[in-house]
């Protein structure tokens, strides 16, 4: 079996952390693939890679260069199947194609109501267009994966005609990078919370609410602190990112929020365990990986109140009202007082993690789907 990766997008958040550890894995497996990746992103592995130069592009410029220049490029190289790795693939795939649909906001009336009001007018026309792209995109595909059943059927809903064709296949961790092994910080132990919050910055993520919660509970009595693996740079020139950035500004004036920037992969499983809570306010997901670290490590976590939050974390987590800083400040008031609590959502986190949630798991599910398809194409 002969596969082509389409991981042009594949340059920062989950996607990145997708690529990277599918490439390991295939490597491993000695599986023969060929990843195409952004002009200018170096990932280590022991894979063929290509690189394009589809990320320098604009919308337009970038859709008709998938469709035709990357289309004979696929052709070039006579893959048995094409594995387009982010929402878009090729609308008249000349190989048998298995799409990976990872974008949930274009499909979730949360999203829509809450987030996208504040993105004006262009990035409303330009919305649009992405989500009859990937509804495309997945009519022209032999099978549309989701790593949520909620994400399936939100894309089920807006796209008619893919009952069939769309499966779950759920993310999952690296075994032998998260693990609960090491010393994990005593909660509370220095009379001061530690919130931990892990996630690249879009304006649907929310860090300023939390940083409002913090305030709150600072104000209270309650000492605590937020840190973000995120940029204040970065926030400010993200349209949409404008709360965000004026609110975990004067969380960071007050000495109650920091700001870590990108952290490596490797070094994530630490992080996790110098803190005491993972709190995740994000109001649109497909998956979260995030949330599947913090469980293997046994962290407890707080999650804002969404499907796709309830279908990933379920009794190993507790849920807040996803815009109201006030109830994520009560909810960890409780927890703080509930020991026992926290003891079970972190030993329900690890075994959920173990039973649901292994990497090597999702991609033998993965190979599995493209066997069938090829299988399929030759009767």
């Amino acid at each position: 079996m002969k596969i082509i990766v389409n991981a042009i997008s594949a340059k920062t958040g989950g996607i990145m952390t997708y690529t990277k550890n599918l490439m390991r894995s295939l490597a491993k497996r000695s599986v023969d693939v060929v990843f195409a990746l952004p002009s200018e992103t170096n990932l280590e592995a022991d894979v063929p890679v290509i690189h394009m130069p589809a990320d320098r592009m604009g919308p337009v410029p970038r859709l008709l260069w998938e469709q035709t220049m990357w289309r004979r490029t696929v052709s070039s190289h006579k893959p048995d199947i094409l594995f387009s790795s982010a929402n878009f693939g090729l609308l008249a795939p000349p190989v048998p194609q298995v799409l990976l649909v990872r974008e949930g906001g274009l499909f979730d009336p949360y999203y829509l109501t809450n987030v996208a009001p504040s993105l004006y007018t262009k990035p409303i026309f330009h919305r649009i267009a992405r989500r009859k792209l990937i509804v495309a995109s997945a009519q022209a595909s032999d099978v549309v994966m989701t790593p949520t059943q909620t994400m399936k059927d939100l894309l089920v809903s807006w796209a008619g005609g893919l009952e069939g064709r769309v499966e779950k296949n759920q993310y999952g961790t690296l075994s032998d990078v998260f693990t609960p092994e090491g010393e994990q910080r005593g909660w509370n132990q220095d009379g001061v919370l530690k919130l931990l919050f892990v996630s690249a910055y879009y304006p649907h993520k929310q860090p300023g609410l939390v940083s409002e919660a913090v305030k709150l509970l600072n104000e209270a009595g309650f000492s605590c602190h937020l840190s973000v693996t995120m940029e204040m740079e970065q926030i400010a020139g993200t349209r949409g990112g404008a709360q965000d950035h004026f609110l975990l500004g004067k969380g960071i004036e007050r000495g109650q929020v920091s700001m870590l920037g990108h952290v490596p992969y490797d070094q994530l499983p630490d992080l996790y365990k110098e803190n005491d809570l993972f709190v995740f306010p994000s109001l649109s997901e497909t998956f979260g990986h995030p949330l599947a670290e913090a469980m293997s490590i046994g962290m407890p976590i707080m999650a804002s109140d969404t499907p796709v939050h309830r279908e990933v974390c379920q009794d190993a987590a507790e849920y807040f009202s996803p815009l109201l800083p006030s109830d994520l400040a009560q909810q960890i008031r409780e927890l703080d007082a509930n020991p026992s609590r926290r003891q079970q959502m972190g030993e329900l986190g690890q075994t959920y993690v173990k039973s649901n949630f292994s990497w090597e798991d999702h991609v033998d599910r993965l190979l599995d789907i493209f066997e069938r398809v090829i299988a399929a194409r030759r009767r």
